[in-house]
């Protein structure tokens, strides 16, 4: 027998021993009892001792043994991940200790003080944009299917090359039960979640109704931006935020363009002796040419950002204009410069041409009645009289086939016959003949044929 064996012997015999003289006298059975009460209460709570499930310091639940606890805490966890179809990770330590604590076998409750008690993350999948989480989601399979509609948005019905321009990944994460997106919000948050700030300067006469139109912005959401704005007292010069709504993540497009073009033909000119200086004749007309050409475009979110030319075929020439240019001077044998002097003071206001369905023959110049006509060059006059519709009209012979006609005079100071010299009083403007009001009425005729006097004057 071991010592501690023959010391309980010892022990227990001299209990005894005492017990049996404390029950053989009355007071000594009180004794007894009194020391038996608070033994066998000890004795009924340890026979009740339960397990405590412990997180951190604090008991959460006391069950009756430690398999019923760990077996709450198990279809606790399976709960969570069936409600959610996620795995789930309890992020401290649950430790099971004996506690004396009443135990409750409701399990429903022991399940309400876990939810309360418990930190726990679920298992799911974060969409990362340069190494940054942007936005979680239930699982890989949802996450490819949000990369695959933002992508889809610029994609031209899967026509057209797409790719984000940011580093996208997809890769586990733990979030709590209330981040999870579904994928037409996180397709909704990576389009529009962002916030792009920008200024506006305010400019003279700018009013705040001006300025929200020329950012396409309502007016309410430029005052939230800008809290201290006081839009009857803008000041030029004056920044104003103009925020935006900006992706999250940028999709780059890239696709061909091919389609046909026209080739410019150029215009070609020569000399020509026999036109006089000022004087241009198309000698071939231009047409143009046609190409077929590709191009790479590149979009970002939808706007174009560059476009090369890459590749072009040639299917039809262009013809090229070929114009001839006077050289001759239109009074050269004077030994001038060959330009007509300014017959008055007006600007031209009818030009050489086809005016009213008909052709014009000169030029309107700008008169008042009465204002002076002078002659364009030196010559002789061969006619000062009313010829019908020119009305009063002079006619001056120059030489070398050069005639100037002055129309629509309300007097005239020379008559047929006489020499004049440049810049010399013939007459006054008027309105005579067909005409709408005073103005003068100015032709230059080469050999017969009327030129537009706006090339000699």
């Amino acid at each position: 027998m071991s010592k501690v064996t023959g010391w309980l012997t010892k022990k227990s015999s001299s209990s005894m021993a005492l017990g049996r003289t404390l029950l053989g006298s009355r007071p000594g059975l009180k004794i007894v009892l009194l020391l038996l009460v608070p033994v066998a209460a000890v004795l009924a709570m340890f026979s009740q001792a339960g397990c405590a499930i412990v997180v951190g310091q604090e008991i959460v639940a006391v069950a009756s043994d430690r398999g019923d606890a760990e077996a709450i805490v198990q279809d606790y966890i399976t709960w969570l991940e069936q409600n959610s179809e996620l795995p789930v990770s309890i992020n401290e330590e649950i430790k099971y200790r004996a506690a004396w604590r009443l135990q409750t076998d409701n399990r429903a409750e022991i399940r309400r003080q876990l939810a309360q008690k418990l930190d726990y993350h679920f298992g799911a999948t974060g969409i990362y944009v340069d190494g940054n989480l942007v936005a979680s989601v239930k699982d890989k399979v949802t996450g490819d299917q949000v990369i695959n509609k933002l992508l889809a948005v610029y994609s031209n019905g899967g026509q057209w090359d797409v790719d984000f321009k940011q580093n996208v990944e997809i890769k586990p994460t733990q979030v709590v039960a209330d981040k999870l997106m579904d994928v037409e919000e996180t397709v909704e948050y990576f389009r529009f979640g962002g916030k792009g700030v920008r200024t506006y300067q305010v400019k003279n006469g700018d009013t705040l109704w001006d300025i929200a139109s020329a950012v396409q912005l309502p007016v309410d959401e430029l005052v939230l931006s800008n809290p201290e704005l006081q839009p009857d007292t803008l000041q030029v010069g004056q920044e104003i935020k103009i925020s935006r709504t900006t992706p999250l993540v940028d999709v780059i497009t890239t696709y061909t363009d091919t389609h046909q073009e026209e080739i410019l033909y150029r215009v070609q000119e020569k000399v020509d002796d026999n036109l006089f200086l000022g004087e241009r004749k198309v000698v071939q007309s231009g047409k143009p040419g046609q190409r077929e050409v590709e191009y790479q475009v590149t979009l970002e979110n939808g706007m174009e950002i560059n476009k090369e030319e890459f590749k072009e075929k040639i299917i039809e020439e262009p013809v090229h204009q070929i114009v001839a240019k006077g050289t001759r001077k239109l009074l050269a044998f004077r030994g001038g410069s060959g330009r007509l002097a300014y017959p008055t003071g007006g600007g031209i206001v009818s030009p050489f041409g086809s005016r009213w369905g008909r052709s014009h023959l000169g030029v309107d110049i700008a008169a008042n009645h009465g204002s002076p006509i002078v002659a364009a060059e030196a010559g002789t006059v061969i006619s000062a009289d009313y010829q019908g519709g020119y009305g009063l009209c002079v006619d001056i012979n120059h030489g070398g086939g050069v005639v100037t006609r002055y129309a629509h005079l309300s007097s005239s100071a020379v008559k047929s016959g006489q020499s004049v010299e440049r810049g010399q009083f013939v007459g006054r403007a008027g309105s005579t003949g067909n005409s709408t009001g005073p103005h003068l009425h100015f032709e230059v005729i080469v050999n017969g044929v009327h030129k537009n006097p706006s090339l000699f004057i």
